[in-house]
């Protein structure tokens, strides 16, 4: 299963990265720096998206496990306490429906038939689940009470227990946290609204705005990047590019803000994802959100020439 599951994956990115690759020499035979920038920006986040994707489809094929494996651990430790051995406890708990964990189930009495230990058989799976904490520490658990006999059953039960109790208390803590996660895609949405607004009201001011004399000093108003190629200047340029904008105050500020909206929907959304799910790479879905809403907001007011310039 690992090998099939590295299979598809290198499957994915071979395909995101020929498919970015054309995209970059598309723009470069057409020749438009902007429309060069654009493919490159779509190319880079497309590898991205796929990346973070592929990262959180596991994460939820991990859930879906923690959500089954105690059932199954109650399923042998009914099938112990009624006499069979483990390799015959795990082949009836292979007829029961476990959803996404029912085949690592099979896998794990296919090896045992094979006349692999049942430690070697758990250890084979935590590599897989090796993301979750609860499962690795249950079959930790389990290996202990399968090498030291007695009350096998009892201990398994038990184990099932404490897992169903534990992911009822994770499952009320996400519902508590929602609300929290509602806030900052509010947080988010306002603060790309007010660097909109002020992107309107701000850059006409200052390009119209006089030189200010006092005191014999003279304070103007003109581009910080006018006579720099250095970083973030250099930054801005490309985002000039994406967006349509000459050089010249109009695009500092729009790229910064522009920039500063970007940074933040990333971490926001990492945040968001920690704070709802306890997991960043569960606020990956997050951040992709939150980067397409900025881009779309900052592109759409570039396409319709509503940017100041």
């Amino acid at each position: 299963m690992a090998r099939i599951e590295l299979e598809k994956r290198q499957k994915i990115m071979l395909g995101t990265t020929v498919f970015s690759v054309l995209l970059i020499v598309i723009g470069i035979v057409i020749g438009d720096p902007a429309l060069i920038i654009n493919l490159v920006i779509i190319s880079v986040f497309a590898f991205i998206v796929q990346f973070f994707l592929y990262k959180y489809s596991y994460y939820m094929w991990v859930k879906s496990i923690e959500d089954q494996f105690p059932k199954f651990v109650r399923n042998m430790a009914d099938n112990l306490r009624s006499g069979m051995s483990f390799k015959e406890a795990l082949n009836i708990a292979t007829k029961s429906d476990y959803g996404k964990l029912t085949e690592e189930v099979k896998r794990m009495a296919s090896k045992m038939n094979w006349g692999i230990d049942f430690q070697r058989a758990m250890d084979i799976f935590a590599a897989k689940v090796r993301r979750s904490r609860m499962i690795t520490e249950a079959i930790a658990v389990m290996k202990e009470a399968y090498k030291n006999g007695g009350a096998v059953a009892n201990t398994f039960d038990s184990i099932a227990r404490d897992m169903i109790m534990l992911k009822e208390i994770e499952a009320e803590r996400e519902s508590m946290m929602r609300q929290q996660v509602m806030t900052m895609y509010g947080i988010f949405i306002m603060f790309l609204g007010i660097a909109v607004v002020t992107i309107f009201v701000m850059v006409p001011m200052i390009k119209t705005q006089p030189d200010i004399r006092a005191g014999g000093t003279s304070i103007s108003f003109s581009d910080p990047c006018l006579d720099s190629a250095s970083f973030p200047c250099n930054l801005f340029s490309l985002i000039g590019l994406l967006l349509n904008i000459p050089k010249g105050i109009a695009l500092y500020y729009t790229s910064l803000f522009f920039s500063v909206s970007l940074i933040l929907a990333v971490l926001i959304g990492l945040i968001a994802g920690q704070v709802g799910e306890n997991s960043i790479t569960a606020g990956s879905k997050h951040s992709i959100i939150m980067v397409t809403l900025c881009l779309s907001v900052f592109m759409f007011l570039a396409k319709s020439g509503l940017l100041p310039k």
